[in-house]
């Protein structure tokens, strides 16, 4: 077979000097497939509206108990009151900004009526995934200066290895104070996630009053988790031609709670990445939101436009005593 003489073929109209005759054809859907979820945050409590960049919150603890008995008839010993406490912490800024040409605007764009609006669209997930990723990494609260930016102390400065915290971590760790005011020293030496961690953590927390229902994992956690020998002796009803073994919840002596993987928890430098489980009841720990994500143009320079979203928040943790905390782990 040959091709019929002065036939107009798709290679001829393609290789004219001037382009193509044919219209492009290009897919009107854009696939992105960056995950943009926020479990940790998701899950937290009511945020909280807060009118200064220091903000505070008040807590207390009841008195240890005591079975001392008391005479018949005597005299009442006036017991010292005990106070309530203030703790508190920092709101810092996030953002992300974007700008386009006069020109980028005028032109028709594949998938996006406007490139403009396409790019805060992207930029507004990319912050809310920058909220998680602050406030799971380990860093204390800083009121800031001039050159300083303020930073809201994450969730690890929250946690001691006091009685009164419910933490597993390695003997080389340093533990923070608890209040925010310094850093987690993680050790050197890391281990594997296991069930007596996550039951020797649990115990702690219902000892000290805590009801979490919910642990936060990264990816490598997550499949450690599932691979429990605890799973050997359970049945499980699943759909023909299915097979998987994975652990959705954890049922512990002292509740179950809910595993849930989060990508934020493996992400980031080495020092950080992999290295918690938070055990968290939601009720008690939330945003404290001084300016929530608002968007708005920046002044104009020539032919573009830049427009900037930001978000300044703070994590407000009600008591480091209604979590609980597993840290120095390794994949």
């Amino acid at each position: 077979m040959a091709l019929i003489s002065n036939s107009v073929t798709t290679y001829a109209t393609k290789a004219a000097t001037g382009g193509s005759e044919h219209p492009e054809d290009v897919s009107t859907i854009l696939i992105n497939l960056d995950p943009a979820d926020v479990p940790i945050v998701s899950a937290a409590g009511k945020p909280r509206n807060c009118t200064n960049t220091l903000f505070e919150w008040v807590n207390e603890t009841l008195s240890d108990r005591d079975d001392t008995a008391v005479l018949e008839g005597d005299e009442t010993t006036r017991a010292a009151s005990s106070l309530t406490t203030r703790s508190n912490n920092v709101c810092m800024i996030l953002s992300r900004n974007a700008t386009t040409t006069g020109t980028q605007e005028a032109l028709k764009n594949f998938t996006k009526a406007s490139q403009m609006g396409h790019q805060m669209a992207r930029k507004s997930k990319e912050l809310k995934r920058d909220v998680e990723f602050a406030i799971t990494r380990n860093k204390a609260k800083n009121v800031g200066a001039a050159g300083t930016a303020r930073q809201t102390a994450t969730l690890i400065t929250w946690f001691n290895d006091g009685a009164k915290y419910n933490v597993s971590a390695d003997a080389g760790s340093t533990a923070a104070t608890g209040d925010g005011s310094d850093t987690w020293t993680r050790s050197g030496t890391t281990r594997a996630v296991s069930e007596a961690q996550i039951n020797t953590v649990m115990e702690s927390v219902y000892d000290n009053g805590g009801d979490p229902t919910m642990m936060f994992v990264s990816p490598g956690h997550k499949t450690d988790i599932s691979a429990f020998t605890g799973r050997s002796n359970t049945r499980e009803m699943v759909s023909s031609g299915t097979v998987g073994s994975p652990i959705s919840v954890y049922a512990s002596d002292f509740g179950d709670v809910k595993v849930v993987p989060c990508r934020t928890l493996g992400k980031g430098a080495a020092a950080d990445a992999n290295k918690d489980i938070f055990i968290l009841d939601p009720d008690h720990y939330r945003l404290a939101m001084l300016r929530s994500y608002t968007t708005f143009p920046l002044a104009k320079i020539g032919d573009s436009e830049t427009r900037q979203i930001l978000v300044e928040f703070g994590l407000q943790v009600d008591s480091g005593q209604a979590h609980g905390l597993i840290t120095d782990l390794t994949t």
